[in-house]
């Protein structure tokens, strides 16, 4: 059962076999207040026999047994804590987790469709590249490549195939193709510009490419192929020399040679 001191309403766990019917007194540990404890009302009520039998006359009282009054210290009972209500979220918190999350599914959603970005805004493909997700911004892949050392009327030559792809839905034009052979540290030691002789690759079309390499270093490591794109605004191809000729210097009259000179002709006398 669970006694209440009533000075300091400090509450104890307390043995029902210790508080008789008809009470004992007990001493409060926090307070040292005593009073008398009875067993609960409810506990008296269940212990009473079935039948009771009925008389006017009051119950006569009982004579006290030893130890009635003796002094009973309990331990406290420990206080359960109520739980406190959450605290109901600000409104500036909710906005700020919602502008979070639209944030991230935008973020999610470009990386995703990158390609499709890049292509409606090109400035954003060097971002994406320097995040390790690069865009194919041309619409060629280069496929299939494949090496094979060889002769060539006796001379040594590194045969590279492959193939270009057009992976979009339009017409492409395709770039020069750079074929190169780099060392163990990435640096080209040989390489050769292929220009494709069809250039114009139609939507899903493939193009093949064979390219030879003459005389490949001993210390060449790797081969590395990549389309040689000219930057915006630097011309195809050189411009083409002027078609008509520089004007010729002014006729110079032939003049005879010196008398003396070996190369001079003699003259002839008339008859």
């Amino acid at each position: 059962m669970i006694l209440t001191c009533p000075e300091c309403a400090t509450s104890y766990f307390v043995d029902d076999l210790r508080i008789p019917r008809g009470g004992r007194m007990v001493k409060c540990t926090s307070c040292s207040n005593r009073w008398r404890a009875f067993q609960d009302r409810d506990e008296a009520e269940g212990e009473a026999p079935e039948s009771r039998a009925v008389a006017d006359a009051p119950p006569e009282p009982q004579p006290a047994t030893p130890g009635d009054d003796l002094e009973i210290v309990a331990a406290p009972v420990r206080p359960v804590r109520k739980a406190e209500p959450r605290k109901k979220a600000s409104v500036g918190m909710v906005v700020g987790v919602s502008l979070a999350t639209v944030l991230v599914l935008a973020l999610g959603g470009a990386v995703v469709f990158r390609q499709k970005v890049s292509e409606l805004v090109p400035a954003t493909a060097p971002v994406f590249a320097a995040i390790g997700m690069p865009v194919n911004t041309l619409g060629l892949v280069i496929e299939g490549v494949k090496q094979q050392p060889t002769f060539q009327g006796g001379r040594p030559v590194l045969s590279v195939t492959g193939a270009i792809r057009n992976v979009r839905k339009v017409s492409i034009e395709a770039p020069p193709i750079r074929i190169s052979l780099v060392d163990k540290d990435g640096k080209a030691v040989a390489g050769v510009l292929a220009q494709p002789l069809n250039a114009k690759v139609p939507p899903g079309a493939v193009r093949y490419f064979a390219v030879a390499l003459p005389d490949p270093p001993a210390g060449s490591h790797a081969l590395d192929i990549a389309f040689e794109i000219p930057a915006k605004g630097e011309a195809a191809h050189a411009p083409a020399k002027a078609a008509h000729a520089e004007p010729a210097a002014a006729p110079v009259e032939a003049q005879p040679l010196p008398a003396d000179s070996p190369d001079a002709l003699t003259k002839h006398e008339q008859h």
